[in-house]
């Protein structure tokens, strides 16, 4: 005859796996933190981006309006579009870089995006996690003009609106993310048109 015994967990024992498994849920959500999302003027027809030959890099230059580059936190903010770039290019099998002003060539041939930042609101994903909904919405609004190089013709010009909402709580997509978002719908929009 064969007996088999099995053990109980005791009360202890099921709180502890309670609490790791709500501290692991805690943690895939924290690390799968809501995309930011862009969204284009309503009503606005949008003709594709048509470069007509082979783009291989991009060249952002960053400007902001008066009260944007009055703020406090610009050179923070405006330091992230070199990483964003970067990546987004890479991604692409791209170059990519920020520049101060529009250069007059590239080499290799490329796309130099003007992006003009009319407004914005600088909020790091550790404020929005340490302060919750008390530390308001990350937005971004900017437009941009894509130049074709060589030749400086403007083929295009876009906007570009994000924003967080205290809905998400803390985990809407923070600034970090919006400026993210962007340069990866700028990288898009230039291989498309390539």
């Amino acid at each position: 005859m064969l007996t088999v015994c099995c053990q109980i967990p005791s009360a202890a024992t099921r709180r502890s796996r309670a609490l790791r498994l709500v501290a692991a849920t805690a943690l895939l959500a924290l690390l799968s933190a809501c995309a930011a999302t862009v969204q284009r003027p309503a009503g606005v027809p949008e003709e594709p981006v048509v470069f007509g030959g082979d783009v291989r890099q991009v060249v952002l230059v960053v400007e902001g309006s008066d009260t944007a580059r009055a703020s406090d936190d610009w050179s923070q903010f405006r330091a992230l579009w070199d990483e964003a770039i970067r990546n987004a290019t890479s991604a692409a099998g791209m170059q990519g870089s920020v520049r101060d002003s529009r250069p007059a060539t590239l080499d290799p041939p490329g796309v130099v995006v003007m992006l003009r930042v009319d407004s914005y609101r600088y909020v790091s994903t550790g404020a929005r996690i340490g302060l919750g909904v008390m530390t308001g919405n990350a937005h971004i609004k900017a437009s941009a003009q894509f130049v074709k190089q060589p030749g400086g013709q403007v083929v295009a010009t876009r906007s570009y609106d994000t924003t967080s909402s205290a809905w998400q709580g803390v985990f809407a997509p923070m600034t970090t993310k919006q400026v993210q978002a962007i340069a990866d719908r700028i990288v898009a929009e230039v291989r498309a048109g390539s």
